[in-house]
């Protein structure tokens, strides 16, 4: 018997206090639960980022008949928004004269993460004699044994499905995961005040993009990522190459180290342009969208002379105009934000608030949640009816999301409109 999926009319799927109109207290109790969930239901928080598994957030949970599954996949993508998160949650917390001291401590151990993750990498295909980081590394190290710890009976991850496996192309770098590590780099480097950690980030970013770029046995480098124990093509040039000038920018400007190799400040700077003023918008275009928006927002580089925030805006409208079907009013709404914390408002026409706090307003406070009640398929209401504000294409997932997005935009809101 096929399942019916019903949108639910939000108010079944709230808590009770959410049935009366909304403020910006019920935003900000939204915002707590989740934090707490999140350290303490939807990651391992071990006050030690280098043991296996830690203080890297899960994707989503969900519900089996036999238990409870997490499941984390493209785990460095959502580790980027995490940072970016504790960073923004930083800001507020020091603007409003509140100690930073244990946001600050998990913000260190978020980044430490990628070191953990680096190191663990060759590990994984089976060379132990790596001590260094070296830019190449796994999305999430995750198996079964760390369930326990999880506070869950099964794990989903991409440390299961590929490690071990020499001709696997998973769980390794990949450019979608290093768009979200660079909004959570550049709003930690703006934001918080430590010269130790904006150091780290340095050493990480340079990391990332220079693993991106491989050298034949000509000495001609490639935009590709390249397994180095295995020799495995992960990330072919073909489809990394067309973005190699923002990268290699971004790259440049968090390390403060020259990451740009063969052609990239000069040829690939007008195909970036290009790519900029003919965003792909279609049915199957959306990885485009986020890395070309996500790039430009850290990058301040709105197709040639435009200013980027009013370009985010426009391209937000042209996405939002052609794909009706994903429910969204605004599109990627936290970028548009971003560029603003890094940037500054000034001479800045500004999306009215209102359009972000009906997006806040929205949020069921128990979290979204796809689920089977009586063999139906039961999901939260758009705009939050897909696994994140960040892929609202995922409209198939089942379970609890982590609440990222939410927690990232009621952040940046604050920054900006308060």
């Amino acid at each position: 018997m096929k399942k019916r999926l019903l949108f639910l009319p939000l108010s079944l799927l709230l808590f009770p206090l959410l049935l009366l109109a909304q403020t910006p207290a019920k935003n900000a109790e939204k915002y707590d639960y989740f934090r707490h969930r999140l350290v303490n239901e939807m990651m391992y928080f071990s006050d030690d980022a280098m043991a296996k598994a830690s203080h890297l957030p899960m994707e989503r949970r969900f519900k089996v008949p036999s238990g409870t599954v997490g499941l984390w996949a493209d785990a460095t993508w959502w580790q980027g928004h995490y940072i970016a998160v504790l960073a923004t949650e930083y800001a507020l917390e020091k603007r409003d004269g509140k100690s930073t001291a244990a946001t600050l401590a998990e913000l260190r151990q978020a980044i430490e993460v990628y070191n953990r993750l680096d190191l663990a990498s060759e590990r994984c295909f089976g060379d132990s004699s790596v001590q260094i980081p070296n830019g190449f590394y796994l999305r999430d190290d995750v198996d079964e044994k760390d369930a326990k710890n999880l506070k869950i009976n099964y794990v989903q991850s991409d440390y299961i499905n590929h490690c071990g496996r020499l001709e696997t192309r998973g769980n390794s770098p990949s450019q979608d995961q290093a768009w979200a590590s660079y909004i959570g780099f550049a709003l930690a480097q703006k934001l918080v005040d430590d010269s130790t950690l904006h150091q780290e980030i340095a050493d990480i970013a340079y990391r990332m993009v220079k693993r991106m770029q491989w050298a034949d046995e000509k000495g001609k480098v490639h935009w590709q990522i390249v397994n180095p124990v295995t020799g495995v093509v992960v990330q072919k040039e073909g489809d990394i190459q067309w973005l190699q000038y923002p990268h290699a920018a971004i790259g440049t400007m968090l390390s403060e180290r020259n990451l740009f190799a063969g052609n990239s400040a000069k040829g690939w700077k007008g195909i970036w342009n290009i790519l900029e003023q003919n965003v792909l918008i279609d049915r199957d275009g959306h990885f485009t969208w986020y890395g070309v928006m996500s790039l430009a927002a850290v990058l301040n580089d709105g197709a040639g002379n435009q200013d980027c925030y009013e370009w985010l805006v426009k391209t937000n409208e042209k996405i939002v105009s052609r794909r009706p079907d994903l429910q969204q009013t605004l599109f990627f709404p936290h970028l548009p934000l971003v560029n603003l914390v890094l940037y500054g408002t000034e001479d800045r026409e500004l999306v009215p608030k209102e359009r972000y706090i009906e997006y806040l307003d929205a949020a069921p406070a128990s979290g979204c949640i796809t689920t089977e009640i009586d063999g139906n398929e039961v999901r939260t209401a758009a705009p939050w009816h897909s696994l994140s504000l960040f892929c609202p294409w995922h409209l198939k997932e089942t379970g609890d999301a982590n609440m990222l997005d939410y927690m990232l935009l009621y952040n940046l809101y604050r920054l900006i409109y308060e």
